[in-house]
């Protein structure tokens, strides 16, 4: 009898014990062209092994977007766990070919930004991001979804999209996130407000804009945005910064893009699970960084999407999408 109680409780603990196994074996991809990313690869290697963990591959990526098809191979051959070293670029990137999926999803900081990894707790640093890797916890987050692709972080219509665009990788990586304000000095001179129109569960709400940013965690171009927001509310939160004149909105746009309190009336802030966000003229918009469409544009919430090693202090949300 001793020895039949004895078979129950290790068919009992396999699976618990096979699902932590399967959380020790993972594939290293890093985007060596990021910021930090090409002196990161070989100590992020180094670190994961003390960690503990057992790396079935490891990649270097050298091109960013050679980067979804070695996720996608990778899935192929039934990987579990992929971590991801790069920018929200390359994070986002991972993200659209995991979500969905029962893989998951590796975070190590190394873009200018990191706004993703700052939405989660996740530490800029790479022995305490590794640390999170080793010793955290799985949890579901939601993605953004625009159009049929999905985003891991944030848009952005107006000034920051064509910042974004016209920030070269060269000066990111010389000047961090110094570059996006040198960048934006320069195309403040030239830049035009323009009328958005943001329509939710059939109400149309118009603005005079400055600038638009949409998300699904608080952080947004490394800029704390939406304090009340969580990565898996299920909700979508868009902030507009208001206004008709470039140059009388200078400390407007100032104070928004350091996360710092406006006045009363200077920003409209909205949430949703789904919105569709026209302007007038067209305006490019930024999709985790990286410019890829332009308005009109559907925006809407893919609630627990991805599945993505979190800190072992992350809280799962108590708000919902509604």
């Amino acid at each position: 009898m001793l020895i039949v109680q004895e078979r129950i409780e290790a068919e009992v603990h396999r699976p618990e014990e096979a699902a932590r196994a399967q959380a020790r074996r993972a594939t290293l991809i890093v985007n060596t062209h990021s910021r930090s990313g090409a002196r990161a690869y070989s100590q992020a290697k180094k670190l994961l092994l003390e960690a503990g963990l057992e790396l079935e591959a490891t990649h270097p990526v050298r091109h960013a977007e050679r980067l979804p098809q070695l996720v996608r191979d990778e899935v192929a051959k039934g990987r579990k766990f992929i971590i991801v070293g790069g920018g929200d670029g390359s994070i986002a990137a991972a993200a659209d070919v995991l979500a969905g999926t029962d893989v998951t999803l590796g975070v190590l900081p190394l873009g200018t930004a990191n706004s993703f990894a700052r939405s989660l707790g996740i530490p800029l640093d790479l022995p305490g991001a590794i640390d999170v890797l080793a010793g955290g916890k799985t949890a579901r987050v939601d993605l953004g979804r625009i159009g049929d692709a999905y985003f891991a972080n944030n848009c952005s219509i107006g000034l920051p999209a064509n910042v974004g665009r016209s920030t070269p990788p060269q000066l990111k990586r010389w000047f961090g996130r110094g570059a996006y304000a040198l960048v934006a000095a320069r195309e403040w001179l030239r830049y035009k407000p323009f009328r958005c129109t943001i329509t939710i569960a059939g109400k149309a709400h118009v603005f005079e804009a400055l600038d638009v940013r949409i998300g699904s965690g608080n952080y947004q171009g490394g800029v704390l945005m939406a304090p009340d927001a969580n990565p898996d509310d299920g909700l979508i939160s868009v902030h507009v910064l208001k206004g008709n004149a470039t140059w009388g909105a200078a400390r407007k746009w100032a104070c928004f893009a350091a996360g710092l309190r406006c006045k009363p009336g200077d920003v409209e802030e909205m949430e949703a699970t789904e919105m569709t966000i026209a302007t007038d003229p067209p305006q490019h918009v930024a999709v985790d960084g990286e410019v890829t469409t332009m308005t009109p544009v559907k925006i809407s919430v893919a609630h627990g999407a991805l599945l993505v090693r979190v800190p072992p202090e992350f809280e799962r949300s108590k708000r919902r999408g509604r």
